[in-house]
Order: C-alpha cells, then sequence, then structure tokens
C-alpha cells in the first residue's frame, strides 16, 4: 500500500487551504505557518508500522523529502456545519413537435444545440438540414484528394 501524500494535497485536507502557491511550499515553510503539526520519526514509523497502517501518521512529501507526519485531529464544528445549497434551476429540454421543412437554415441550427433540444429535435433537424443539401461535417474523400495533389 502507498502511505504518501503530497504536502499541497495534506495542507488543503487537514489545514483547510487552498491556493495556486500551495505546491511551491516546504516542510519548514509549513512548520512555520502551522505551528500545530507534529512531525513523527522514521524510527518510531519503521517500529510502530500500525501508525500507518491505522492512518495516524502518513507521509508528506514536498517535492524534495518525505516527513511522516501525524493527521490533525477533526475538529468537531466541522460535523456541525450546515452547509446551504440554494436550489439550481435545471434547463428544460424543448421536446416540441416543429415543421421543420418551413423552418429557416438559422433555426434549424439553433435546434441542433445539445443543452437545449431532445435528440429527437436534433435528428429531425440535421435530417432536414441534408434534405436540403447543407452539410454539417466537412468530408472528403481522400482519394480525390490524392489524385488532386498528384496533378498539381
Amino acid at each position: 500500500m502507498k502511505y504518501e501524500i503530497s504536502l499541497a494535497k495534506f495542507l488543503s485536507r487537514y489545514k483547510y487551504v487552498d491556493g495556486e502557491d500551495l505546491k511551491k511550499i516546504t516542510h519548514e515553510e509549513a512548520i512555520k505557518l502551522f505551528p500545530d503539526l507534529k512531525r513523527s520519526t522514521y524510527e518510531e514509523v519503521s517500529n510502530n508500522r500500525e501508525l500507518l497502517a491505522n492512518g495516524k501518521v502518513v507521509f508528506v512529501d514536498d517535492g524534495k523529502r518525505k516527513i511522516p507526519y501525524y493527521i490533525p485531529e477533526v475538529l468537531d464544528d466541522i460535523d456541525t456545519m450546515e452547509f446551504h445549497r440554494e436550489p439550481v434551476n435545471p434547463v428544460e429540454i424543448d421536446d416540441n413537435d416543429y415543421d421543420y421543412s418551413s423552418m429557416s437554415i438559422y433555426e434549424l441550427r439553433c435546434l441542433l444545440k445539445r443543452k437545449f433540444n431532445s435528440n429527437r429535435n436534433q435528428m429531425n433537424a440535421r435530417k432536414e438540414l441534408n434534405r436540403r443539401g447543407i452539410t454539417l461535417n466537412k468530408k472528403y474523400n481522400r482519394n480525390d484528394t490524392k489524385k488532386k495533389m498528384i496533378e498539381e
């Protein structure tokens, strides 16, 4: 098993810190910024492998060195915190029947947007555009292109 975590991830998980420059922090800076972090020793970890197995100690890597740290206790306040999420209005999908032959090309292309239209509307709009001779994907014959290049 791998009992190793980056210093940035360790600080973000257990000290609730985030930011782009978090990956640049070294062990010395982390100890100065967070004096309550406790380090373990390699001897203690090698003598008591249960510390790693129980998840009480983890190796933290800052990109240069791996040092064993005790995992900080999680605050009880976080368990009782209530998170309120505003209700999100779901996107309404348009599944109406249209007269595709009377629609303009712009309206048909608007029906191709996947976010607001059903698959049936998209399929029928694509069929109508193909019937009118408008290709949505640029397709070419590879052999014809080769012949043109050879002729030139």
